[in-house]
């Protein structure tokens, strides 16, 4: 292998250093916040009428971001901070000429869109890198970036609406110094305008964290060494066919903080955790379907595991070291997070349990993950993941780098190795490489390079394709509009080459699109393909291999979708049409024919308080020599979320399809009694296919969870 590819990335790197160290930093002058100190807390019910309020000056002048960028907002907003000990206060007077159109709903935490909001946004580290965000809607239900304790209050009146936040020091990460200044800006969304308005004049070309503004005044106050314990007790009930099982679990979370800005999360027995079933996925390909992670030990603090972050304008342009979903079966997993001193730290280990059906050995992962920021708005990083069995292992080593330059153009890629005790260590290499300009609206580029070697096998991660390379190159347009219905228009085209790691052309193909963002959240994007292509399919030894022949592509895609408030909240259509390769029931040919993918999902929310939502996804494929329809199935979800008071509410989810008849039922009943207690009463059925034969059953549980903090 030319040893090119793997120092293109080290010349971009040392071009960019060049780029950033003669980079002039213009910037706003930053609007200050002076947060002061209050002897008498606020009661968080929403109504700005506590005496600690009346002898602050509060601070207004909102810009707005959309639609028309560095106006004045259209409605006033004011906004006063105070603080104590053990909490920061924030109030907000929303003045509102409509009132009457105010909207929001009761829902659970972190599940509404499109509702009037306020948001607080905090950079604790000062470093224009890093924040947390808090936001509420007029019914004082909570959002949140990341999943902590806060108390929050909303009231809607005559001439507008408020809201009161209440943030415990123990609840943010920030550095130990005795006078604190951080990045503050706050955020207000206006449905009836689709509005969006900030604190500070917010570029759309600029990253937002460089435009914060300063909050000043904290001292005194430290960041706690703060323990939580999540102790739970739960009780299964579950049959298959003929075959029950009664299960009893205490399993415990613990949260410790080691130091001011680093957490330690430990975990036992999280697979007891009531989560959501994962979608039918029928295998099209001999390459492994992703499926998302629900568990919250593993979701929550996700970002600090996170490689660089690729725009994947074209497919498969990144890799994935660490995929969770590797880890099964946890019996106990532990990890630490957190930044000082612009490094970001994500140590993760966990004993997973084997499988003995499968012949599976039990194994322990561990993940290690260090990113540290440089200049302006970039970052350096290296990454470790293991996987260790009894008589087997699997390393990964990487680095990787994200550097930005006059805020709209960047450079990042990725580079990895494997290593396996069994299997030889050469062309085991991973490289990613992306040049992007990506301004708000003007001319927009991106070159795509990746490669990954033919004896790539990372055992801890997720990779979708070996003994592949791409080369992409995309240039687009975008208007941007300041007047009218219409928001946005782009228009796109990109070449696209594809090799083996031998040299030899795979897939070759010119790509279009298009699409309209108008000002009531209705986008419309249609796209298009032209091309040939080589597939891998599976030998005789069960190793892929490049079929011989190319085979035409071309096709065409429409995607609509569209946000809302009221009785009809939101509907997505997106419809494929496809000449492609299309594979037999074990991959080992592949032969040339049609696919038709036809999406379409609509919400409905009757009540403020309820919403139902009913999806279905119809593919077909056919192939041209003899018209046979190899694959024709409907696969449907429907889900209906009540909120029967601000504490209790109740889930139902069905998912299903029509070619095997399979369907998962989940029906979950929950009730909060404090933050952080919560008593779930779950129902599971399934009617499913495993090894050819059907498998019926359900299970029944009951789980009560409790927050002890300290």
């Amino acid at each position: 292998m030319s040893a090119r590819p793997r120092y293109l990335s080290l010349i971009f790197i040392l071009i960019l250093v060049a780029l950033n160290s003669q980079q002039v930093l213009g910037q706003n002058e930053s609007k200050i916040l002076r947060v002061q100190r209050t002897a008498a807390p606020p009661k968080i019910d929403g109504h700005i009428e506590d005496a600690c309020w009346k002898g602050i000056e509060p601070v207004s002048g909102f810009f707005q971001y959309d639609p028309v960028n560095g106006i004045k907002a259209s409605e006033e907003t004011f906004v006063w901070a105070a603080y104590n000990k053990k909490y920061i206060y924030f109030a907000f007077l929303m003045k509102d000429s409509k009132p009457g159109k105010i909207w929001s709903e009761l829902t659970p935490r972190n599940s509404y869109v499109d509702n009037d909001s306020i948001t607080v946004i905090l950079d604790t580290y000062n470093d224009k890198r890093t924040s947390i965000q808090f936001t509420v809607n007029p019914r004082g239900v909570q959002s949140n970036s990341v999943e902590t304790i806060w108390k929050s209050g909303a009231a809607i009146m005559e001439d507008g609406w408020s809201a009161e936040i209440a943030i415990p020091f123990k609840s943010l990460r920030f550095s130990p110094e005795k006078n604190q200044v951080w990045g503050v800006n706050f955020q207000r969304y206006i449905s009836r305008l689709k509005e969006n308005d900030f604190w500070t004049n917010v570029s759309r070309d600029i990253a937002q964290l460089q435009q914060m503004g300063t909050l000043t005044g904290l001292e005194g106050v430290k960041p706690s060494y703060n323990l939580e314990f999540f102790p739970y007790f739960g009780v299964r009930h579950s049959r298959w066919d003929v075959e029950k099982d009664d299960k009893m679990a205490v399993g415990l979370d613990f949260k410790y903080g080691i130091l001011p800005n680093l957490i330690l999360d430990m975990t036992a027995s999280p697979d007891f955790s009531e989560v959501e079933s994962d979608p039918f996925i029928f295998q099209f390909s001999p390459y492994e379907n992703y499926l998302q992670e629900n568990r919250p030990f593993f979701s929550e603090g996700s970002q600090y595991f996170g490689g660089s972050e690729f725009r994947r304008w074209g497919p498969r342009s990144e890799f994935n070291l660490f995929y969770s979903r590797r880890v099964h079966s946890p019996r106990i997993a532990a990890k630490v997070t957190g930044k000082t001193n612009g490094f970001s730290f994500g140590l993760l280990g966990a004993f997973n349990k084997g499988d003995e059906e499968e012949e599976i050995a039990d194994n322990f992962f561990s993940v290690v993950r260090i990113k540290k920021d440089i200049f302006k708005n970039s970052q350096i990083g290296i990454y470790y993941t293991g996987m260790d069995e009894e008589d087997d292992y699997n390393r990964n080593f990487g680095f990787d780098y994200n550097f930005n330059f006059k805020d709209i153009y960047y450079i990042r890629g990725q580079s990895a190795f494997s290593f396996n005790k069994h299997t030889g260590n050469k062309n085991t290499g991973m490289h990613v490489f992306q040049l992007e300009r990506q301004p708000d609206a003007g001319l927009q580029l991106q070159l795509n390079y990746r490669r990954v070697e033919e004896n790539v096998n990372v055992r801890t991660g997720y990779i979708d394709r070996i003994d592949s390379q791409t080369t992409e190159l995309e240039l687009g347009y975008a208007w941007r509009f300041n007047k009218g219905n219409i928001k946005r228009i782009n228009a796109d085209l990109q070449g696209n080459l594809e090799h083996d790691c031998s040299g030899n052309v795979t897939r070759k193909a010119l790509e279009g699109s298009g699409g309209i963002e108008f000002l009531s959240r209705l986008q419309t994007d249609i796209r298009w393909r032209i091309g040939q292509s080589k597939y891998q399919v599976v030998d005789a030894e069960d190793n892929l291999s490049w079929s011989g022949e190319f085979i035409d592509i071309y096709g065409c895609d429409l995607i609509i979708s569209w946000g809302r408030s009221g009785f009809f909240k939101g509907l997505s259509i997106r419809g494929e049409w496809d000449h492609k390769g299309i594979y037999n029931d074990d991959f080992s040919a592949v032969e040339p024919g049609i696919e038709i993918d036809l999406d379409l999902g609509i919400t409905f929310r009757p009540r403020s308080n309820l919403e139902f939502s009913l999806g279905g996804k119809w593919t077909r494929q056919t192939i041209d020599s003899t018209g046979e329809t190899v694959f024709d199935d409907l696969t449907y979800e429907t889900s209906l979320h009540f909120q029967i008071t601000r504490s209790l509410f109740l889930n139902t989810r069905l998912k299903g399809e029509t070619r095997d008849d399979q369907y998962n039922l989940d029906v979950l009943l929950g009730y909060y009694f404090g933050a952080g207690n919560i008593i779930q009463l779950s129902y599971k059925k399934s009617s499913r296919l495993e090894d050819m034969q059907k498998e019926r059953g359900y299970s029944i549980t009951l789980k009560v969870s409790y927050l002890l903090r300290i």
